[in-house]
């Protein structure tokens, strides 16, 4: 069974719809028990960088995040939910953090978040774009896939960059370390090619 981590902040449905297309058992949840008990993870998001920590905080979910992404068993961070793996986020340092110029986030991959800085480009990204330079096991280079944001994740280690897409600048769109996956775009919205990665990531479970 794989778990959507429920936090008040994600696309939950279209998540699980996805999965169940692919014939994959998943159940949405903010039950750490249920999290901890999964075969794996998804950790969704829609919206702010800073609301969402708060809520995985005030929910106790912040912890069994951090457990289940370092205890080996496959862990998918899509959008938000890959931003909110790294150190911190430029977004929302008017709320105040604990980082002073950067929101603290779960420190699961070493990284920093930062808002496109573009005067030729829209911003947020809206659209459809392609996957360039992949590394990662479950991207395939050239596929054309949905994104949905205005800040993007600078790695520290480059060895945990797994994909990259151009909007303005080259930037990491796609995280791989040991077990834990992340997606800057949404691939429950890419159709073909963000199923054939959402099968990739889920086969692990099983």
């Amino acid at each position: 069974m794989i778990a959507i981590i429920d936090y008040g902040m994600g696309n939950l449905a279209s998540v699980a719809k996805a999965l169940k297309y692919l014939n994959y058992d998943s159940v949405i949840t903010s039950d750490p028990k249920v999290i901890s008990a999964s075969s794996g993870v998804i950790l969704p998001g829609v919206g702010a960088f800073a609301p969402a920590m708060e809520n995985l905080r005030s929910k106790g979910l912040d912890s069994v995040i951090i457990d289940s992404a370092f205890s080996g068993k496959p862990f998918l961070g899509i959008c938000l939910g890959m931003q909110l793996l790294m150190d911190g986020s430029k977004e929302g340092v008017n709320l105040g953090s604990a980082m002073g110029d950067y929101v603290t986030g779960l420190g699961i991959i070493p990284g920093r978040v930062r808002r496109f800085e573009t005067t030729d480009l829209k911003v947020p990204q809206i659209g459809w774009n392609k996957l360039v330079d992949c590394k990662g096991s479950i991207l395939t280079e050239g596929d054309y896939v949905y994104f949905v944001h205005s800040y993007y994740c600078i790695p520290e280690h480059q060895d945990d960059a797994a994909g990259y897409a151009e909007y303005g600048i080259k930037y990491c769109c796609a995280l791989e370390h040991d077990n834990v996956f992340a997606t800057q775009f949404h691939p429950e919205k890419s159709g073909e090619a963000g199923l054939q990665i959402l099968n990739k990531f889920a086969m692990r479970t099983r």
